[in-house]
């Protein structure tokens, strides 16, 4: 019988994401300066940021990982790691994102999405992990995934998930945990214009799933593990600046 990294060895990227693994091109490679733009107008004038750890940041590739209550919060994390917007993708609900043909044509691309599975058979994880793979292994680039699974409708944090965990660990990738605040006041779900507010985004020490798994056992445990210490390090971010 396979392994789960034999399978993930043997598996190809569906050539329908095929963007994943290349520069945006043409007309998407507009879009995506101009997306990255309008952001960065956004973060200095409308909602001013201020990003505090930015000296926490590995090197690239990384999964960034954080509260999740606005459709705002990719752009704030994109904006925060200081590099070009297109350095970074988003996992994403396929069934929301790419089932639906307006948004999968348009926002897929511009905001590199990788899609995701909500049902949690290997056969998806597999997929999933090799559109990671392959989005960061092309010229080094970093994820955004929001563990808790969906925006927050309260701006309370939930309980959250092990899909980062089991990402990392497989793939390597440092976790870097995030807490955004002033996102839910500004763009909460349900609201359609942006409500002019400072927003503070603020940068933990990233966890090596490596040294983590060294220092606590391997095996499956492993991301339970990963995924009570990225909260409790998000949690405590909460705390001391929320």
């Amino acid at each position: 019988m396979s392994t789960f990294q034999d399978k993930l060895k043997q598996a190809e990227l569906d050539p329908e994401y095929a963007y994943l693994r290349r520069d945006p091109r043409g007309v998407t490679a507009f879009w995506h300066k101009c997306f990255e733009l309008f952001c960065r107008a956004l973060f200095n004038l409308w909602c001013p940021a201020k990003v505090e750890g930015r000296e926490n940041l590995p090197s690239a590739p990384f999964i960034f990982c954080s509260n999740h209550c606005s459709h705002m919060d990719s752009a704030a994390l994109m904006y925060a790691g200081g590099e070009d917007f297109d350095q970074y993708g988003m996992v994403a609900a396929k069934d929301y994102f790419f089932d639906n043909k307006s948004r999968n044509n348009f926002l897929s691309r511009l905001m590199n999405l990788i899609p995701a599975d909500r049902g949690a058979s290997r056969e998806s994880v597999v997929r999933l992990m090799v559109a990671c793979r392959e989005f960061t292994s092309h010229r080094n680039r970093s994820i955004i995934i929001y563990p808790e699974g969906t925006r927050s409708q309260s701006g309370d944090m939930a309980t959250m998930k092990k899909g980062a965990a089991m990402i990392a660990t497989e793939l390597n990738l440092p976790i870097v945990p995030v807490y955004i605040d002033g996102t839910y006041r500004a763009y909460p779900k349900g609201v359609k214009i942006i409500r002019p507010t400072r927003v503070r985004i603020y940068i933990g020490e990233a966890i090596d799933p490596h040294r983590f798994a060294e220092e606590n056992g391997g095996g499956r445990s492993i991301y339970t593990a990963i995924t009570t210490e990225m909260e409790s390090r998000i949690r405590k971010l909460k705390e001391l600046h929320g």
